[in-house]
């Protein structure tokens, strides 16, 4: 287990794994095993949502002089933003993630220093070493082949095309990038149960590691 990197926040008082991986590679469904298991989950992107969804959150004037485009006249971001626009202007792209993380880390800093388990669980499909990216103190990585995830997201978002899918993959680091950062790996390709025997086995190593110290 690497050393923790340290980008966002200092004194924690437990220990944080990044779980991560692409689109469609079922970080969900692991972060829910990892919750049955008693484990605090926090889910970056539900964050993100809480912040671009709503107008009179400081961040949305910002956005709204650099990129207003992507908003809606209620001054929200738009709903099927990522597919319709983001895909096709990756400095809206950038830029949108560079506004909002601030403020989706300080949310996830506050509550993790609430947090009283050995470790918790960040959920995020970014990078560790993105600007302003986060502290944590292993990287999990999730991921399957890309044929599955397809078949994922088209299940989840039926008025998605292929081409929709494929674009919004094209959009996220590749799989060695992320094995880059990863600490350890689940390749969930088979049914839920083998899911959860592998999340119950990375939980069982965090501990061991962990819940003494």
């Amino acid at each position: 287990m690497q050393a923790p990197t340290d980008i966002s926040a200092k004194h924690l008082p437990v220990r944080m794994v990044l779980l991560t991986g692409p689109m469609g590679s079922g970080k969900s469904c692991a972060a829910r095993s990892f919750q049955q298991l008693g484990v605090p989950v926090i889910d970056t992107d539900l964050l993100a949502r809480a912040i671009h969804q709503d107008p009179q959150h400081p961040v949305m004037k910002q956005i709204a002089q650099e990129l207003p485009q992507l908003l809606t006249e209620d001054g929200c971001l738009r709903r099927g933003s990522l597919r319709t626009m983001l895909t096709h202007d990756a400095h809206a792209n950038r830029r949108l993630l560079y506004l909002l993380k601030p403020h989706v880390l300080a949310a996830i800093r506050q509550w993790t220093v609430q947090q009283t388990a050995p470790y918790v669980i960040w959920e995020t499909a970014l990078l560790p070493d993105e600007p302003g990216g986060f502290m944590y103190d292993s990287a999990l990585l999730v991921h399957a082949d890309v044929q599955i995830r397809l078949r994922r997201v088209r299940q989840r978002n039926p008025d998605w095309t292929e081409t929709d899918i494929r674009q919004v993959f094209n959009m996220q680091a590749t799989l060695d990038q992320y094995r880059e950062y990863a600490d350890a790996e689940i390749i969930n390709q088979g049914s839920i149960m083998e899911l959860e025997q592998a999340v119950l086995q990375q939980h069982l190593t965090f501990m061991s590691h962990w819940s003494t110290q």
